[in-house]
């Protein structure tokens, strides 16, 4: 498993490098506009966006379907869910879905409440252009509900004019120090972990998607398939990079959030990603505790 890029850097112009981006969504028509706007903003457009909704609800469906027509956005959607977990959330559903519908070289996954600054895709590319076998997430920052009560274009203006709206932020299944940087691979990318490589920005070649099999659709609900989907990328070789500058920041739209049932989604999902890996165990240990979950007992049969 490659951990440092030992490869001479490559000689492919970005500009030949074409970017497709797969956004799950359920409900949040309100955060779309601001994603689908963010990505109109790029210096360099994405070649395909694809919306993919997954158990919306008729209304939201409608307003869905309108952006992606204003937007140039191609829509589909999952078929209805099949049991009671479905209905949590099938966000690997959703991005296998995305990836069958795109022809690109690359693809951002993207979550469907992350603003991108407006050099985001420009950025990504170059450095996909530049290192060879690595995938790569950009810092990630919070923008709280009391800063999105002054509207969306608000807060996109702020990210434009790259105005921090809010403060750094990792999930919180995540266990990356704040602030923390690793070793320098080729200016403002540094080394990451897979363990730190959360999917609510993440870009990879489609070749090594489709390499590792795709997503995991036994993950439902909230939880582990982004370190599950990172871990096989890790696995085959790839180097994980954080990139550090401002024009590859995105910007989370905090939202409520359903601590109950994202608790129990996670159990299972750390359960199953912990049987089909016990090597990783130790790589989640600290990220389980804060939930709760001893990993000894996920270990157990």
């Amino acid at each position: 498993m490659s951990t440092r890029i030992t490869h001479e850097l490559l000689r492919i112009s970005p500009s030949c490098l074409s970017l497709g981006v797969v956004i799950p969504c359920h409900n949040n028509s309100w955060q779309l506009y601001g994603v689908l706007t963010s990505i109109a903003y790029q210096t360099v457009k994405p070649d395909a966006v694809v919306v993919v909704n997954d158990n919306s609800s008729p209304s939201e469906e409608f307003k869905l379907r309108f952006l992606c027509r204003n937007f140039g956005a191609i829509y589909t959607k999952l078929p209805a869910p099949r049991t009671r977990l479905e209905t949590l959330g099938r966000r690997s559903h959703a991005r296998n879905l995305g990836t069958k519908a795109l022809d690109t070289d690359l693809i951002l996954y993207l979550d469907g409440d992350m603003l991108l600054s407006p050099k985001y895709v420009e950025e990504v590319k170059h450095y996909n252009a530049v290192l060879p076998g690595i995938y790569i997430r950009g810092r990630r920052y919070s923008i709280p509900a009391a800063r999105q009560a002054k509207g969306i274009d608000h807060c996109l203006s702020e990210v434009a004019k790259q105005q921090n709206p809010g403060a750094p932020l990792s999930p919180e299944y995540i266990t990356a120090p704040i602030g923390f940087i690793g070793g320098a691979a080729y200016k403002a990318a540094y080394y990451d972990k897979w363990e730190w490589c959360a999917s609510n920005n993440l870009s990879v070649r489609k070749n090594h998607a489709l390499e590792i099999g795709c997503w995991d659709e036994n993950f439902v609900g909230w939880g582990e398939e982004d370190m599950d989907f990172s871990f096989r990328l890790f696995q085959l070789g790839l180097t994980p990079i954080l990139l550090t500058s401002e024009d590859a920041n995105s910007y989370h739209l905090e939202h409520p959030i359903d601590h109950e049932t994202n608790a129990l989604t996670l159990k299972k999902n750390a359960k199953y990603l912990i049987s089909k890996f016990p090597q990783i165990a130790d790589d989640r240990k600290e990220a389980y505790a804060r939930y709760n979950l001893n990993v000894e007992d996920l270990l157990r049969k």
